[in-house]
């Protein structure tokens, strides 16, 4: 079994493929899958998250990609109108759903024979961030309905979609954990913008967040797997 590496978006394939972004949150993965030649379908409950999206990507000039504002609870309605893809990349989504595993079995249906989906979670041994609720409520409310998974639980989920594992891992460790922190601290007190541009400069950190990450054996946030459909 392949290791999964700490950057999902390197896992992406790049050229002609279709690809859906089930929750693409600020728009970012489907982005960078439409600069590397994917047809890119983006899909989001939030409207004002959809509208922001589009703005970001007018701004970084990559234009074509298809944005919807759906429910994924509801995916299984919409399934005529999205057709098959090739890769599905679902990140940090699936923690929001009570019905996860008739979450992934769907996707796992609209994948073409061969493809790929990548999944990302937060993992059920990372620490809290700041404001994040170790305990969360398990109503759907557009926040988590759990805190998170295990390797093992993400396995028994695309298993039991008929999808083969290809490959597993973590991503995001102590730096770019002490980073988010920061940021949200930063930006209950002086609002995201000026936030975003106070830690700008401390990105480039992120750069040993995997040494010292492994040196300081301090937990990731986030387990992820790839799975592909068998041909």
């Amino acid at each position: 079994m392949g290791y999964l590496s700490a950057v999902p978006d390197a896992l992406l394939r790049k050229g002609d493929y279709r690809t859906f972004d089930a929750g693409c949150g600020n728009g970012a993965f489907s982005i960078y899958a439409a600069r590397e030649g994917n047809e890119v379908v983006a899909a989001s409950f939030s409207p004002r998250e959809q509208e922001d999206a589009r703005r970001r990507a007018g701004v970084a000039g990559v234009n074509g990609i298809d944005f919807r504002t759906l429910d994924l609870r509801e995916i299984e309605t919409h399934r005529p109108s999205l057709g098959s893809f090739d890769q599905i990349i679902c990140f940090e989504t699936i923690e929001h759903v009570t019905d996860d595993g008739g979450l992934v079995r769907s996707l796992a249906s609209m994948l073409r024979p061969g493809g790929s989906l990548l999944l990302t979670a937060p993992f059920d041994g990372h620490r809290p961030l700041h404001t994040e609720d170790a305990d969360p409520n398990p109503v759907e409310d557009g926040s988590h309905v759990r805190y998170g998974y295990s390797q093992q639980r993400l396995r028994e989920l695309v298993r039991d979609a008929g999808l083969q594992v290809a490959g597993e891992g973590f991503v995001s460790g102590v730096v770019s954990q002490k980073l988010t922190n920061l940021m949200r601290r930063l930006s209950e007190r002086l609002g995201v913008p000026l936030a975003w541009a106070l830690i700008l400069p401390l990105r480039p950190l992120v750069l040993v967040d995997d040494p010292l990450t492994r040196l300081l054996r301090y937990p990731r946030l986030s387990v992820a797997l790839r799975a592909i459909r068998p041909e």
